[in-house]
């Protein structure tokens, strides 16, 4: 049986073939970041997977894209946990996820963008990757991100810079106590995680002309900071984007890109379906 598993800080996809390319099961978990997690939880993470554990013995592959895999120390410690696991494997890759999110969106040359909890941009010239602006994480960029857009909003409220009937509306939603906030952020094991459960507050009241500017504004700050790296590609090929906040926010993306003249092709929620179909087509089962 083959494994794959596409991961982001928030939620990892998995599904598990047969021999022949079928479908056996499909489940999602807590997503695997190596750069936030021990080894412990790592491996607490995976063991969720029921099902995908109970065909533990018959798995002989396994494929594995995840955010803070850029690293080969990071691989190490996600292959090291999944052979720990799986004790018949004969291949393991364990690949970036922006790896994953071009074999999901295309064969041909263009930029590919994830736009989840966290942010990432590379330029797919049709053989290669190609990466101008290393992924800092969210402490030191992640422009746009859920994380990036959970903080804005955080800080807003109690700084007082959100409309008195936004913040009425978000007090509602979250906690108002500045302490409890703090401690449940500083104490959590996912900061990025828990910052962008608060974006949903967003894509929850799109419409109102507070919220929609600190949309506009956060993806903005994603163009020029990460794509702008690419403007000679950007002249010739599509740009395709992957993850949930720009999956939402595919009428502010398009119309900013309109505006610069850029060419946006595809939006793809999560692309672990598209990405196991893609890669089972290469393998002729």
């Amino acid at each position: 049986m083959i494994l794959f598993a596409d991961s982001g800080s928030t939620k990892c996809d998995w599904i598990l073939l047969n021999d022949a390319g079928r479908l056996i099961h499909k489940t999602q978990t807590e997503g695997i970041n190596p750069l936030l997690l021990s080894d412990n939880s790592i491996l607490e993470i995976v063991q969720k997977a029921n099902i995908i554990l109970q065909n533990r013995d018959s798995i002989s592959e396994i494929y594995f894209y995840g955010a803070g895999c850029n690293e080969n120390d990071a691989k190490k410690r996600i292959k090291l946990a999944l052979q720990s696991i799986f004790k018949n494997l004969t291949s393991i890759l364990i690949e970036e996820d922006i790896n994953g999110a071009v074999k999901a969106t295309t064969k041909e040359p263009g930029i590919v963008c994830i736009l989840g909890t966290g942010t990432n941009c590379c330029y797919f010239d049709g053989e290669k990757i190609i990466q101008k602006y290393p992924a800092l994480g969210y402490l030191l960029a992640d422009e746009g991100s859920g994380n990036y857009l959970g903080k804005k909003l955080i800080k807003d409220y109690f700084m007082s810079k959100m409309p008195l009937d936004v913040a009425s509306l978000f007090k509602g939603y979250y906690t108002a106590q500045l302490d409890q906030l703090l401690n449940e952020l500083y104490s959590t094991d996912y900061p990025n995680r828990y910052l962008a459960s608060y974006a949903q507050f967003i894509f929850k009241n799109r419409g109102n002309e507070y919220l929609e500017d600190v949309l506009n504004q956060a993806i903005s700050d994603f163009i020029k900071t990460y794509l702008f790296q690419y403007k000679k590609e950007l002249s010739q090929h599509p740009i395709h984007f992957v993850g949930s906040v720009a999956y939402y926010s595919q009428d502010v993306i398009k119309k900013l890109l309109d505006d610069y003249g850029y060419r946006v092709k595809s939006f793809i929620k999560s692309p672990i379906d598209q990405l196991v179909k893609n890669i089972v087509t290469q393998r002729n089962f």
